[in-house]
């Protein structure tokens, strides 16, 4: 067993580097992770929220120290560009908050030992270590882990380019197929492949080593899927770009309106459950797509909120299912509005 961090935020390939902790149960690991827009709103002050001052000081986004804020911001500024505004902040940290956390939890593949984060949750409004914030908001973080720690799971070693399919406790399967396919920004597929495997449990199996033409464009995409008997049972989507850690030609994708189908019902005992089916039926992918559910009247947040999914993107043509459930209590008489946004949503 182990621990003592790091609880500062590292580059996402760095976490497969790390020299301690790796083969064994760690016991303690986390990064600044910072709460959405609407959390921020009900956290600072308007004269508080930007630039960075005291006032994040006050609520834990400390430079130096283990919080380590200030390489949190160079990444988002090195990856993105520098935010103008706390809005652009808070939603660039999200997509840093999920690279992270997801690198973190899949780069324990290796030995498959267990970690434990710091933390789950603070016990006051912070900017960091928490996988959903003060006020039960869900932050990118969370969906991160959820999908890292999928009991067979699909991804990407940064640090060997091989693709892996990592059984921590699903039992045996027999007749998988592993796909991965490379794409330009402009969701053209420029290289992919596919192989047959077996898994077992507690194994991991490096399947598939990647391949990146010279022609690729700068910033690029890694889309991989794990099916049994035709059905996908784990899938992963990255990005990646020849200069490393610089993804700022995303600025330059088109925004997109996507298709949104969601239905709502109400139980007898009071928890709403809804469907919402997201769909991109243009040409451009689409990028860290969040739904919100608001009331129709004051537009403000339900939380808690339960989604089954979060902060994921879809290719030309792709649709996703999200469900999710609260308690009319938590409503305020209001009926719901699932509002859906993203990096480059419209």
């Amino acid at each position: 067993m182990s621990g003592h961090g790091p609880y500062r935020m590292l580059p996402a390939k760095e976490y497969f580097t790390l020299k301690t902790g790796n083969d064994k149960f760690h016991s303690e690991r986390g990064m600044p992770n910072v709460m959405t827009y609407e959390s921020m709103l009900r956290t600072f002050s308007p004269e508080g929220i930007w630039p960075q001052g005291d006032q994040w000081g006050m609520h834990d986004y400390t430079r130096e120290g283990a919080q380590g804020a200030t390489s949190f911001n160079e990444i988002i500024a090195k990856g993105y560009g520098n935010p103008q505004s706390a809005k652009e902040f808070a939603e660039l940290a999200q997509w840093v908050n999920y690279d992270g956390h997801r690198s973190l939890c899949e780069s324990r593949s290796q030995n498959r030992k267990g970690l434990l984060m710091w933390m789950s949750h603070p016990c006051w409004p912070s900017m960091v270590w928490q996988t959903y914030d003060y006020y039960f908001e869900p932050t990118a973080a969370y969906f991160a882990i959820k999908k890292a720690s999928e009991p067979l799971h699909i991804q990407w070693n940064p640090v060997t380019d091989e693709v892996e399919v990592v059984n921590y406790n699903a039992g045996v399967h027999k007749g998988l197929t592993a796909k991965v396919q490379i794409l330009n920004m402009d969701a053209s597929v420029v290289w992919e492949k596919e192989t047959t495997l077996d898994s077992n449990e507690d194994t991991t199996d490096k399947c598939i080593k990647l391949e990146f033409p010279a022609d690729i464009s700068k910033v690029h995409f890694i889309k991989m899927t794990l099916t049994e008997n035709g059905k996908v049972i784990s899938d992963n989507f990255y990005h990646r770009s020849l200069e490393e850690n610089n993804y700022q030609d995303l600025a330059k994708l088109p925004k997109v309106a996507l298709q949104s189908d969601i239905t709502t019902d109400k139980a007898p005992d009071g928890t709403w459950n809804a469907t919402a089916v997201i769909e991109n039926t243009t040409s451009t992918p689409a990028l860290m797509i969040r739904l919100n559910v608001v009331g129709e009247q004051d537009g403000q947040q339900f939380l808690p909120m339960f989604y089954s999914d979060n902060y994921f993107s879809l290719l030309p043509g792709e649709k996703k299912e999200v469900r999710i459930h609260w308690k009319d209590e938590d409503t305020r008489g209001n009926a719901p509005k699932v509002v859906v946004s993203g990096y480059n949503v419209e």
